[in-house]
Parts: structure tokens; C-alpha cells; sequence
């Protein structure tokens, strides 16, 4: 699975490797593969005000969908996430992209994220790691689409996890 990672408020570098290595001291979690990071300016027409720092993180884990949402927004609301205001600043905004080849529409949670094709910040990160990515809805490759519209993603380094990561 993908999971989308985002911080723009503290130490937003901080924000996403404490998030990676909670999510995989998870016994039914194991994260596989992490993007580099990019720096994107908020989305036009949002709240936030702040850059943000953005990668893609692939996921293996035992959990369904629903279930690892709830890690992922609990890890949120630790990292001091306030949850009202759409596209605000955050220190950490976790976002299930892809689990396999689901598709879920649910009140809570919709896969594949309805986004990433439009973004960037998303989709570059994704492709990174998962090349031969496929929308499960349509079977369309990432990577066939036209360039997403808006600012190119700013290259930000890699996170350090403490660890060397299990399935490279």
C-alpha cells in the first residue's frame, strides 16, 4: 500500500520520520520503502501558509483498510494535528493513497486517494518507489498520465529512519 506523508508546521522533518518509525514498531506494520522528500508550496485556495515537506511511503501490513486509518489518524492527533480546518497547516497529515488493489468509497476513507493524479507532491514521490503504480479503479499507470498542473516539487533529501529499511 501508499501511504502519503505531509508536515508543515515544527519540525516537519521530525513530524514524518517519528510517524514512519510508530507506524512500523506496529506489529502488523512493516514500512517497506520511503521517497525522497520534496518541499511544496499550500494548495492555492487552502488555509495554510506554510511550505510543506512531502514524500510516499510503501506499507506492508496485516491490517485492513479501516484499521490502519485509525493508527494513522491517532499518530496524527499525537503529533498535535487539530482536526477542523480543511487543507491548514499541520505537523502531520497521513494520507492511504493505494492498498493494493482495493477500492473503497466509504464516509471516511475513499482508494485510491481521489488526488493523485492532480498533485505533484504526490505522484512524483509515488512513482519514486512504486514505478508500475496503477489507479485499482481504472488500471491506468501513474506514470502514463500527463504531468500533473502547479509548481514542481522541490527535492528535500531523505528521511532518516535509524534503520535500514527491511524489503529494499
Amino acid at each position: 500500500m501508499a501511504l502519503g506523508l505531509g508536515s508543515s508546521l515544527g519540525d516537519r522533518r521530525q513530524h514524518l520520520e517519528i510517524a514512519l518509525r510508530r507506524l512500523d514498531a506496529l506489529e502488523e506494520v512493516c514500512v517497506v520503502r520511503v521517497s525522497g522528500l520534496v518541499r511544496t508550496p499550500p494548495l492555492y485556495g487552502g488555509v495554510a501558509r506554510n511550505w510543506f515537506l512531502n514524500g510516499v511511503a510503501w506499507i506492508e501490513t496485516q491490517l485492513r483498510p479501516g484499521a490502519f486509518l485509525e493508527r494513522c489518524v491517532a499518530l496524527e492527533a499525537r503529533a498535535g494535528r487539530r482536526r477542523g480546518l480543511r487543507w491548514a497547516d499541520r505537523p502531520l497529515d497521513l494520507d492511504l493513497l493505494l492498498f493494493g488493489d482495493e477500492v473503497i468509497a466509504t464516509p471516511q476513507l475513499i482508494v485510491p486517494h481521489p488526488a493523485i493524479a492532480d498533485r505533484r507532491f504526490v505522484l512524483e514521490p509515488l512513482l519514486e518507489i512504486w514505478p508500475d503504480a496503477r489507479d485499482p479503479a481504472t488500471s491506468v499507470s501513474y506514470a502514463e498520465l500527463p504531468p500533473a498542473p502547479g509548481p514542481s516539487p522541490v527535492p528535500a533529501g531523505p528521511l532518516a529512519l535509524g534503520r535500514q529499511l527491511r524489503y529494499l
